[in-house]
């Protein structure tokens, strides 16, 4: 039997709020599309409806990397015990570094429900034994010295898995638990990234900024790996591989 997906409906009751830029809206356009992401492959939805979430995803993404990067870097400098001018300072700079980048972003038609195909859930269990042998090789490679793309590909991909076992109503809590501490990793790239493109950005806590993100990557990662052979026992391993 079909299924309709709420994820149209719910992008419709937040499509104003995101369009104004509202933080917690542009925080929930990203996880809508990551569901649709999922659903569309179950679906009978061709391919203008799937880039037309695409779309959406990419649009609110320099909106939504510039709100975590803020919230890491105000953590840090209450954290680091910076006087109230610098806390005032960086608050009013931040939020006009993003009153720009609100006006810069062009969003897209929005997107429309769509109902996922009969038989959506044998097509979701197969998609996710599928994933899960290329995830394994795609976490290994990670775990053995891959650069932060690799890091940051594997994670989309977990994601996706994530998002496929939730409509099967089974998410495991080791992969939710993974998917936390690659998402700090991720989180602790953008900052590292914002604070050597910008040197001047704020240059006299800039070193301690820097290594307290160093740590916290490094620690996202030692986390990845002690979750690593719990995560394994999720996925399939065909004879031969």
């Amino acid at each position: 039997m079909s299924k309709r997906s709420r994820v149209g409906r719910e992008m419709k009751a937040t499509w104003d709020e995101l369009c104004a830029g509202d933080e917690v809206a542009v925080h929930e356009a990203r996880k809508l599309s990551r569901r649709a992401q999922a659903e569309l492959r179950v679906s009978d939805a061709g391919g203008r409806k799937r880039r037309a979430w695409r779309d959406l995803r990419r649009a609110a993404a320099p909106l939504r990397d510039h709100d975590v990067t803020g919230e890491h870097l105000r953590a840090a400098l209450t954290e680091l015990g910076v006087e109230d001018s610098t806390l005032a300072y960086f608050d009013q700079t931040w939020a006009e570094r993003r009153s720009r980048l609100l006006a810069q972003t062009v969003w897209p038609e929005r997107p429309r429900g769509f109902d996922l195909k009969s038989g959506w859930r044998k097509e979701a269990r197969h998609l996710a034994e599928r994933d899960g042998r290329h995830l394994l090789k795609q976490g290994q490679a990670a775990l053995n010295g891959g650069e932060p793309q690799a890091w940051h590909d594997w994670r989309k991909r977990l994601k996706r898995y994530r998002y496929t076992l939730e409509l099967l109503g089974q998410v495991p809590p080791v992969l939710t638990e993974v998917l936390k501490a690659l998402g700090r990793l991720q989180d602790a790239e953008l900052v590292l990234a914002l604070l050597h493109a910008e040197p001047a950005l704020l240059r006299y806590e800039r070193a301690r900024l820097i290594a307290r993100e160093e740590a916290a990557r490094h620690a996202a990662q030692e986390r990845v790996r002690e979750l690593f052979p719990a995560l394994t026992g999720l996925f399939p391993v065909q004879s031969g591989d």
